[in-house]
């Protein structure tokens, strides 16, 4: 006899987790390097308004 097969209740399995999870470590670890070497250049970030 065949079983049916069940739907899932939502769309987070293990493997999109995984990958989301990856993402943002990368994310945050090209964010600090950015923010290191522009400390070593002496570079200071300037927030502008355009309207």
């Amino acid at each position: 006899m065949l079983k049916k097969r069940l739907l899932p209740t939502s769309n987070n399995s293990e493997n999109v987790l995984m990958i989301i999870n990856g993402a943002k470590k990368r994310r945050q670890m090209a964010y600090s390097a950015v923010k290191a070497v522009n400390s070593e250049l002496g570079i200071k970030p300037e927030l502008v308004t355009v309207k």
